[in-house]
């Protein structure tokens, strides 16, 4: 089953999909965190908690224009006029001066471009492992460029060199990366690449490594931003790539994006960062290490969202985070694992399925739900915790949670609630979950909890009516 197909149907039950937690499955989850939590190992058994799931099909690349390529030396000044327009122009300045000289930019007019061709026009330095970019290099639109398997691409820091498209950068095979070297006028500058515009941006079996600063999004390394009116022809897709020390892997309206089977460490900012966009799918990922912000960060204006079968592990705070205006979400299949923050912190939301997760070892909450409405958490592993193993804020007036068939063990609290609305319990163990179960707004209603032999209602608060639900079918 595809992982859109999947979504609507967790999303579409009113009901539990099984009558309890399977204590063999979940027996073997725990197994495998004393023993040391192989990311691996709990992948596999994510997947069997959620029922099974399939990563997407990764759209081919978007035929590229023909001719030969066409190119100009001249000032930086014109690319980041451009820039401007489209981007903000924020951080121009810091950019300019990390120029060696501000005179001397490759543009690509038009045309495709490889690097044996801008080699022999003199615009590339050939080394024994590939070729060194000492300048900037800018595509306009209808340009493109392209990186062929086995190649390598280095660019000069000490140059202020970056790639800047607004046209096409294909890669298949080939390693883009910053020489880790020093800006003498600029000392936190990195080299990095950017597509924005009506460009399009299809990476595979690529590396990326030393790229990007802590500045605009527009320069944290690799950056994707196309969130204007005219959007490219093609949806950026990044498969089957590894990003070394690129501070982030960042998105803004890139509707139709695919991220899948990507290995991230060692991020600066959100290994990837997603703002604003519709049928946005990372799925298959794995990362690890990052500094200074969440594994994965969304936010702004979302829509169809499906964060599936990712392993997330030894960040320096939250796992997932996902603070925009999201409808339609799903959280399927991941393994968020001793991460500083929460694991998955969300809201406000609507029309959440969150499935199949194992979320354990988390310095704060597990999963924490704020402002959500139309919520199903279901058959998730979440244990051990710092905080409480799921926490409800501001949900009064919004849509029902439905909590079915999840395990709770180890976490400081089970549950916890603070403007709690309406929640249904099914199925749920909290047999091992010491030594709190219920916190908050929730320990009011442990008692009645404790004594129901079947699934559990606590009631919207009076005057808070309900509204109905938008992703259940009519």
């Amino acid at each position: 089953m595809r992982l859109a197909a999947c979504l609507l149907l967790a999303l579409s039950c009113a009901g539990p999909v099984r009558a309890e937690p399977d204590a063999i499955l979940h027996g073997a989850i725990a197994r495998v965190l004393t023993a040391g939590a192989e990311g691996e190992v709990l992948a596999v058994l994510a997947g069997r908690l959620a029922g099974g799931v399939e990563l997407p099909e990764v759209p081919k690349p978007a035929a590229l224009a023909g001719g030969p390529m066409k190119v100009l030396e001249g000032d930086v000044q014109a690319a980041l006029t451009q820039l401007s327009i489209l981007a903000g122009g924020n951080g121009h300045l810091s950019l300019q001066l990390a120029q060696a000289s501000t005179t001397d930019v490759i543009y690509i007019l038009s045309g495709t471009a490889t690097l044996s061709e801008l080699e022999a026009a003199g615009h590339l330095q050939r080394r024994a492992n590939g070729w060194r970019l000492s300048r900037p290099l800018v595509l306009w639109p209808g340009a493109a460029l392209v990186l062929s398997p086995g190649q390598v691409l280095e660019l000069d820091t000490a140059a202020g060199a970056f790639v800047l498209s607004f046209g096409d950068v294909h890669m298949a095979g080939a390693t883009l990366r910053g020489d880790g070297g020093q800006n003498a006028r600029v000392p936190t500058f990195r080299p990095f690449l950017l597509v924005t515009g009506q460009g399009s941006f299809h990476a595979a079996r690529s590396t990326f490594a030393d790229l990007g600063f802590d500045g605009p999004v527009a320069f944290r390394g690799v950056s994707v931003l196309t969130g204007g009116v005219m959007k490219p022809a093609s949806a950026p897709v990044v498969t089957q790539s590894r990003f070394q020390n690129v501070y982030s892997l960042s998105f803004e309206g890139a509707d139709g994006m695919v991220v899948t089977r990507n290995r991230l460490s060692g991020a600066g900012a959100a290994a990837i960062s997603v703002k604003d966009g519709r049928g946005v799918t990372l799925a298959g990922n794995r990362i690890s290490g990052t500094d200074g912000g969440a594994g994965i960060r969304l936010s702004g204006a979302l829509e169809d969202v499906v964060i599936a079968a990712n392993v997330i592990l030894g960040g320096g705070r939250n796992g997932v985070q996902i603070d925009g205006k999201t409808l339609r979400l799903g959280l399927r299949a991941n393994v968020i694992l001793n991460n500083a923050g929460s694991g998955i912190s969300l809201g406000p939301a609507t029309c959440v399925a969150v499935q199949g997760n194992i979320i354990a070892g988390n310095g704060t909450v597990g999963l924490r739900l704020t402002r959500t409405g139309a919520a199903r958490v279901a058959d998730n592993a979440v244990t051990g915790n710092g905080s409480a193993g799921i926490e409800v804020e501001a949900q009064a007036g919004l849509g029902p949670v439905l909590m079915s068939d999840n395990r709770l063990s180890g976490n400081r609290e089970g549950l916890r609630a603070a403007g709690l609305g309406e929640v249904r319990l099914a199925g749920n163990d909290l047999d091992h979950q010491t030594p709190r179960q219920f916190a908050g707004d929730f320990s009011p209603w442990l008692g009645a909890y404790l004594g129901a032999e079947a699934a559990f209602v606590i009631p919207a608060a009076a005057r808070a009516p309900v509204p109905p639900v938008p992703c259940q079918p009519e």
